[in-house]
């Protein structure tokens, strides 16, 4: 016998798998309509080959919380943004960017083009946080690699807000960096291992650059001793205007630095060939000991010590550093300390020279008495682990630091005399 209870649910359940119907319909069409296919969804083995014994399912699929649902729709936009970038589809680039901001990503797009932007994937990266009126944040981790698609990919965090309102939905905030592609429309040339850009202005000199950076590139090479080399060693030459503004832009004393995987800057006027080749040589060995890391500004004199062996092939680099270093040490400005800090600030250009010369001497000191793998393996636990000079020496020198700094001191003392 079938009671009123019973009857009311019968009734009711054509009603209720109507609207469930109803409501994956309408997903789904929001789906196509942002732009791209909706996501296929595999039949179970159940339901492809019922049995009579098979227990009852519901038909209606779990609820998408609005945070997921957003979530979905900015991924699909961001997929078609890379695709399109990749390319060199500008309108599709900046279909999804509000009028705003239409400026900035077109440089941002022309810039990585030049470059030859060969990977790019945008992913987000955390749960969508409803900022009201249909505004949406979120943070967005773009993953590139520049002229070859197989490189170990340069890794960035970003900030962004979207309009969801809107199919598809609108970037209407975005985190503008502070790298060369993303502030400065760039021109750009390829060497052999070597990417060179720069702005407008520095166009004629980078051909010069190219063939000096390819030449320390095949210097530099032999020092990847922690990960292979990159694919290309990116450099970016700035002018005046971009040197006060890519990256840090407080680097009056010194005349290029390294930011990782992102690339290395020097000074559009550095103009001598031999000098601007064991410049980039240099940075190119932060590139490979530090990775995007960094160092510790205590251990200064280890990290740019050893960059400045590695640019010291042929004795030219200890050559223009020493006048400096007899200096120095000849006014009594040195205490015997092969250990030193970073330089403080104020200090003058040819202090800064003898303290880097000291640097090299120091670990060309370290590779004379120990080999370059000791020296390797003492870098890496001093730098790359953040050990002390005194816990890591015995284990990594299989000598005592004590003895170790007593004796390269001396030989600094030896060679400035």
């Amino acid at each position: 016998m079938i009671g009123p209870d019973m009857r009311r649910r019968r009734l009711l359940r054509p009603v209720v798998d109507g609207l469930v119907a109803l409501a994956a319909v309408l997903y789904l069409t929001a789906a196509m309509a942002d732009g791209d296919d909706a996501p296929a969804v595999a039949a179970s083995p159940t339901a492809a080959a019922p049995s009579a014994a098979a227990t009852p399912v519901s038909s209606a699929a779990a609820p998408v919380s609005p945070e997921r649902a957003v979530e979905e729709r900015v991924q699909r936009t961001l997929d078609a943004q890379s695709r399109a970038l990749l390319a060199g589809d500008l309108e599709t680039y900046l279909k999804p960017v509000h009028s705003s901001l239409r400026e900035q990503f077109t440089l941002r797009f022309g810039s990585l083009r030049a470059l030859g932007v060969a990977a790019w994937t945008a992913r987000v990266a955390e749960r969508p946080r409803a900022e009201g009126n249909d505004r949406w944040s979120m943070i967005v981790e773009i993953r590139y690699c520049l002229a070859a698609a197989d490189c170990a990919p340069t890794s960035l965090v970003l900030n962004s807000t979207w309009s969801v309102g809107a199919l598809p939905p609108v970037i209407v905030e975005f985190e503008r960096t502070v790298l060369p592609w993303d502030l400065t429309p760039l021109q750009a040339v390829s060497g052999r291992r070597v990417i060179v850009a720069g702005p407008a202005e520095t166009a004629g000199r980078l051909p010069f650059f190219r063939t000096a950076a390819d030449r320390a590139a095949d210097i530099a090479d032999r020092y990847a001793r922690w990960d292979p080399a990159p694919k290309r060693y990116v450099v970016f030459v700035a002018a005046p205007e971009q040197w006060a503004t890519w990256w840090n832009g407080t680097t009056e004393t010194i005349d290029a630095y390294a930011e990782g995987s992102k690339g290395i800057v020097v000074k559009a006027a550095e103009s001598q060939d031999d000098g601007l080749v064991n410049l980039l040589t240099h940075e190119f060995a932060h590139v490979l000991s530090l990775g995007d890391n960094g160092a510790d500004g205590r251990d200064w004199w280890l990290s740019e010590g050893f960059a400045e062996y590695v640019a010291d092939r042929d004795g030219s680099w200890t050559k223009n550093r020493l006048p400096r270093v007899r200096r120095f040490v000849g006014d009594g400005r040195w205490d015997g300390t092969v250990t030193l800090a970073a330089p403080p600030k104020g200090t003058t250009a040819a202090d800064r020279i003898a303290r880097y010369g000291i640097a090299l001497l120091t670990v060309t000191c370290l590779a004379g008495h120990f080999g370059e793998d000791k020296l390797v393996a003492f870098f890496t636990a001093v730098i790359r682990n953040r050990s002390d000079p005194p816990a890591a020496s015995p284990g990594t020198l299989g000598a005592d630091w004590p003895g170790v700094a007593t004796a390269c001191a001396a030989e600094v003392r030896s060679r400035a005399a």
